[in-house]
């Protein structure tokens, strides 16, 4: 779905660049702020939050993260089928015909409940690497406290090999939140007797906030997601210097002069108030702009911003040009530095995190910088 690709042709209507530098710098900028004996997870769940999960875990490798975070174990088989070989951690519960293939593989899977030992264990068909969630408040997945020493020596005793403990943060991108202080308490209680039974242990709980904004959460490894790709919530960009990795941008299809009274797109909720130009931009909703931005969203085109006109389509946007010289061909930036991820996201009343992952599949993938084409050559 997402694949290195070369500079966008005249033809191209819709591309995501991915700049692969950035996002380098990004997890450069944020090691700095890391005792030095701390290790990076690089998430690259949901095809790397969108920007592709292959040459994202290449250029996180290579910038110094030591292990890698999927959600599914078909995320992580499609790194192991790319010959990437580095740690590889499987979020989520794997299903029972997925687990002799996963340890296979030499991917680590996530134990998710008591039940999920023996499951494991039965399926895996040799010694399987297993990180122990614990149910510290998230209330998603883990163990709860209370149960995770027995879990874990359950998964012993069962031959499974017990790599890593961990825990999710529900609020850590909160500056003080006593909820992170209390999830951080419970975790801590349940880890001395995990590490005298289990030397060398690999515990963690920073994601990106709690990497940045709670040196406590650190331990062993943080897991980076979102801030490596250059988006975070305001208290982290304040910390450090983060660039947008993905910009999505398209082209102008169609203009036209339209007269006061014009309406512009479905319901006709937008009417020209005065003699502009209209521009049709070739990227919808199908590709991942969300329909609910267009209320109040703005594109950058010609190096000024201009509003959206009307609804989003499925395939097009309008925007209104005002004066301004413009021709088909014309490129047009949806998001990146202009407009940023978490202003289209905040028109949508939604969160960045969903913007970059909803760009779709029909839109190619760009990508940028030294990084990639070292990638081309592999």
């Amino acid at each position: 779905m997402s694949h290195p690709g070369h500079a966008p042709s005249s033809t191209r209507r819709t591309w995501a660049e991915i700049d692969l530098g950035a996002l380098a710098a990004n997890l450069t900028a944020i090691r700095a702020q890391l005792p030095a004996a701390v290790r990076i997870m690089a998430v690259v769940k949901a095809d790397g939050y969108g920007h592709g999960a292959v040459p994202v875990a290449r250029a996180a490798l290579r910038a110094g993260a030591a292990w890698l975070g999927v959600a599914t174990v078909s995320e992580g088989l499609a790194l192991r089928k790319a010959r990437i070989t580095a740690p590889a951690l499987v979020f989520g519960p794997a299903a029972p015909d997925e687990i002799a293939d996963a340890v296979r593989a030499g991917l680590s899977l996530t134990l998710v409940s008591a039940e999920s030992v023996a499951l494991v264990a039965r399926a895996a068909r040799r010694r399987a690497g297993v990180h122990l969630k614990v149910d510290t408040g998230m209330t998603r997945l883990g163990v709860s406290p209370a149960e995770a020493a027995r879990v874990a020596r359950a998964a012993a005793a069962a031959g499974l090999r017990v790599e890593g403990v961990y825990t999710h943060l529900a609020t850590a991108d909160e500056p003080g939140s006593e909820v992170t202080r209390e999830q951080l308490t419970r975790f801590e209680a349940i880890l001395p007797p995990l590490r005298r039974r289990f030397p060398g242990v690999l515990v963690h709980a920073a994601n990106s906030a709690g990497a940045v904004l709670v040196p406590r959460s650190r331990y062993g490894m943080v897991r980076l997601g979102l801030a490596m790709y250059g988006l975070s919530p305001a208290p982290v960009r304040e910390h450090v210097a983060l660039r947008p990795v993905m910009r999505l941008r398209s082209r102008v299809v169609r203009t036209i002069r339209a007269e006061p009274g014009t309406a512009v797109s479905y319901g006709a909720t937008y009417r020209v108030l005065r003699p502009t130009t209209i521009a049709t931009v070739a990227c919808g909703y199908a590709d991942g702009y969300p329909r609910l931005a267009g209320l109040n969203g703005e594109v950058v085109l010609g190096g000024a911003r201009v509003h959206i006109a009307g609804r989003v389509c499925m395939d097009y946007l309008m925007v209104d040009a005002g004066d301004r010289p413009v021709r088909t061909g014309d490129v047009v930036e949806l998001f990146g530095e202009g407009v940023t991820a978490d202003e289209v996201a905040a028109w949508a009343h939604t969160i960045s995190y969903e913007i970059v992952c909803g760009v779709g599949p029909r839109v190619p993938r760009v990508y940028a910088g030294a990084a990639a084409e070292r990638g081309r050559r592999r």
